[in-house]
């Protein structure tokens, strides 16, 4: 789906681009380029990744990590209910509904293009064999096949036709009607497929109609003879069609003065904007796995609350400001180490908390901001977070919700200590974030100057009610 969405948006950009700088010009060959450009440089895009050059810019990284905090969503967790058919499946199923849809009638149309070739009588026109039409219908091509009725034109109308659709022919302009009508099928939803493909169908007849002049046929007389065939009936829409298009602008290229050959210099504009698209999708890549999970958002300092569990009773100590300075030995306290670490005693593995209190208690050690590279989650972070996260009874009950945020510390060996409650919305949610930080598996460590070494991390969970529950607590 996100590929699907930075297809479309990049799509939008580009023809945007095109429109306003390249859509008034004579250069109909480099137009054509360009437009077919615009499809592959759309479907290349959310594939090219660059997020590690991302990651190693400090401006980038920030854009990233502010793109991360404000626009992408938070890890959401919400009470197990009863599965249903959800909005996205039936938005999925809708979609492809309209695909199949469209491809029948794409495969109709080449079919009955494929029997009227058969049916009609094959002759030759000034060399050039064509498929004699029987009706009084529009002059059309179709790969290297024409279809024309002789007998409805005069010799110079003939001659006309002929040049234009051997053009066609010639250049392969239907490789180009297919490929933007299956890709117009595959991208229905997004109105600016259509209009590309109507661009790129009247760029067609811009080529064919410029060779025709080439030729030295009248231009008035050629015009003239266009207006003649407008209300001819056309066979099917993925031809090139002699009469098709609106008229009124392909009589105003005709007429238009040619462009000077300076003007193709502005064609290399696409490359600066190729790689303006590229840097905006790597960096909302970074930002997507910021929000998984697996890159640093800096806290400087931040209020803290911390738990401590004694029986059935929750007690909340006094706020205070969490410096991210190196602690010394006499400033430990073993014992609150371990009942930190131990929040939930049934899940600690064996002299977990005594392991986890002597490494704090062997000395200073520097926790950094940011390094070199990030420590990494193995795995997908949201995906590990959905499947080990619960939602706590207690608050269920009293209709507790909010965005939980929980800071911890990557150590040098991967392991998640320190995690503490930067936003805290009530102690049973507070706690089961901290359970959930503290029983993940290990990472991979931050490296500076090729050395592992601890960072800090800040991750924010929504707890959601849904729901009459949701309902009830809004009143």
């Amino acid at each position: 789906m996100i590929y699907l969405l930075k297809v479309n948006i990049a799509l939008i950009v580009l023809f945007g681009f095109y429109k306003l700088i390249f859509s008034g010009d004579t250069f109909f060959h480099w137009r054509r380029a360009s437009l077919l450009c615009i499809y592959f440089i759309a479907m290349l895009i959310p594939g090219l990744n660059f997020s590690y050059w991302i990651s190693s810019n400090t401006e980038m990284q920030s854009m990233a990590n502010s793109y991360a905090a404000n626009v992408l969503p938070a890890i959401t967790i919400t009470p197990q209910q009863e599965q249903g058919i959800g909005w996205q499946s039936i938005f999925l199923w809708g979609y492809a509904a309209v695909v199949a849809l469209l491809l029948l009638r794409f495969a109709a149309q080449v079919i009955s293009i494929a029997q009227l070739a058969r049916e009609c009588k094959v002759e030759e026109v000034g060399g050039r064999r064509i498929h004699k039409l029987k009706a009084n219908e529009g002059p059309f091509s179709f790969f290297n096949c024409i279809f024309v009725n002789p007998e409805k034109h005069t010799e110079r109308e003939l001659a006309e036709i002929m040049e234009h659709e051997q053009t066609h022919c010639r250049q392969l302009h239907s490789l180009d009607i297919l490929f933007t009508e299956l890709f117009s099928i595959l991208f229905w939803l997004n109105p600016f497929t259509w209009l590309l493909k109507r661009e790129v169908r009247l760029n067609l007849e811009y080529l064919a109609d410029n060779r025709v002049l080439e030729t030295g046929s009248d231009s008035k007389e050629y015009q003239y003879h266009l207006l003649g065939l407008t209300y001819r009936k056309n066979v099917a829409t993925i031809s090139n069609n002699f009469n098709v298009l609106p008229l009124k602008m392909r009589i105003k290229m005709m007429n238009k003065k040619r462009t000077k050959g300076i003007g193709k210099a502005k064609y290399g504009l696409f490359v600066p904007m190729t790689a303006a698209l590229l840097v905006v999708s790597n960096i909302e890549t970074v930002a997507r796995e910021i929000a998984n999970g697996v890159a640093n958002i800096p806290v400087l300092s931040s209020v803290t609350e911390k738990m401590a569990t004694n029986g059935s009773e929750t007690v909340k100590p006094e706020s205070k400001i969490i410096e991210p300075v190196a602690q010394s030995p006499s400033d430990i306290n073993k014992e609150e180490v371990q009942n930190e670490v131990a929040l939930n005693p049934t899940e600690a593995l064996p002299n977990e908390t005594e392991n986890a209190a002597e490494e704090l208690a062997s000395g200073p050690k520097k926790i950094y901001m940011t390094t070199e590279q990030m420590p990494q989650f193995d795995g997908n972070m949201m995906q590990w977070l959905a499947e080990n996260l619960n939602y706590p009874a207690e608050a269920e009950k009293k209709n507790e919700q909010g965005k939980v945020v929980v800071r911890f510390v990557v150590n040098e060996n991967g392991k998640v200590t320190d995690a503490e409650i930067v936003r805290s919305i009530s102690p049973s949610l507070d706690k089961e974030a901290l359970r959930v930080v503290l029983a993940m598996p290990k990472w991979k460590p931050g490296m500076k100057d090729n050395k592992p070494v601890s960072v800090y991390y800040t991750l924010p969970i929504t707890f959601k009610l849904t729901g009459d529950k949701a309902d009830k607590n809004t009143k």
